[in-house]
């Protein structure tokens, strides 16, 4: 009786759960990939629709109140047109397949890139839009038989995981009069790193002092890789034959201590007045700075031990648990 009873109340919401997640994929339980059909293809028309439809309707009781022959055939042909472009517009979305990529990272504040897969096995679909919710629309072309990889970015508004969110893929091709358009929705998330302090502290003092013979010799930094420039980067480190040869501007990364010791990054050690997020921000700078000057470093949090280390993924992993790291946590 009470389990029939219990059944009963929770019907209707779950009814309308399930509607609700239906019409507006409001959650992320989308899995790739996501091929478009019917079910998930919304259509209605468009201001411009609107108003040809509006003009149809005049020109249809013009035609009936003074029995014009040829008013009635240019009416049903227009008529003809606009339904056509009804198919039309449909066509150019049912059968687009929607896979996630790759979640990008980025710092608290600025854009993180989302990687998504268009997959189109029919014939050539022009005039595609993509848009996350609270981002740019970016407008992609679809040769026949093709696949194509589109990037579409989010503000990130703190530090942590960024959802990718709702993603809507519509269009109005081919005369405008209609709107097609169809929600995806996957469970793929960034991690928005702290912002940095600005301007940023010198540096502590390493594990091995602050020999100024040492810090200048760098003969144990072997040359790494490039990496895209960013503002701010030392001048030394510019690949410059790089940009004189045109292929753009990068960074150069190396490996090892480059002879100034090993720098030890200790959350009990800064002062005691500043905030959870300040800590983290200065951290987060010191970090970005051993990077340019390729320093070894290792960074201690409460209940985080990262032994030093350096390059890319040792990088990737100090700034992740800076990331991470709760804000309820006391200072």
């Amino acid at each position: 009786m009470s389990s029939a009873l219990h059944a009963g109340t929770a019907g209707p919401a779950s009814w309308f759960s399930r509607w609700r997640q239906r019409l507006w994929r409001a959650a992320p339980v989308d899995r790739a990939p996501v091929v478009l059909r019917h079910r998930r293809i919304y259509i209605l028309p468009t201001r411009r629709g609107l108003a040809l439809m509006a003009t149809l309707a005049t020109m249809l009781l013009t035609a009936m109140n003074y029995a014009l022959s040829l008013g009635h055939a240019l009416t049903f042909l227009v008529t003809g047109l606009v339904a056509a472009a009804l198919l039309q517009t449909w066509r150019n979305l049912a059968g687009i397949a929607i896979s996630p990529l790759a979640a990008g990272e980025a710092f608290a504040g600025s854009e993180m890139i989302f990687t998504l897969s268009l997959a189109n096995a029919g014939a050539a679909r022009q005039g595609i839009v993509v848009a996350p919710r609270g981002g740019p629309e970016v407008t992609i072309d679809l040769p026949a038989a093709a696949t194509r990889p589109v990037q579409v970015s989010i503000v990130a508004p703190r530090r942590g995981r960024v959802a990718m969110g709702r993603i809507t893929l519509s269009t109005d091709f081919p005369l405008g009069l209609w709107r097609g358009w169809a929600y995806v929705h996957f469970p793929l998330t960034g991690i928005a790193y702290p912002a940095p302090e600005s301007p940023p502290l010198t540096l502590p003092v390493g594990l091995e002092g602050s020999d100024a013979q040492r810090r200048a010799r760098a003969a144990d930094a072997e040359l790494a890789g490039l990496r895209d420039y960013h503002p701010g980067d030392a001048q030394n480190r510019i690949a410059w034959k790089a940009v004189a040869r045109g292929a753009g501007w990068y960074t150069k990364q190396f490996e090892g201590t480059g002879g100034a010791g090993t720098l030890e990054f200790v959350w009990s050690d800064l002062p005691p007045g500043l905030g959870v997020e300040a800590r983290l921000a200065r951290l987060c700078a010191w970090i970005l700075a051993a990077e340019r000057e390729t320093r070894t470093f290792g960074l201690k949090l409460p209940e985080t031990d990262l032994p030093p280390g350096s390059g890319a993924g040792h990088r990737r992993a100090a700034l992740t648990a800076l990331a991470l790291f709760p804000a309820e946590h006391s200072s």
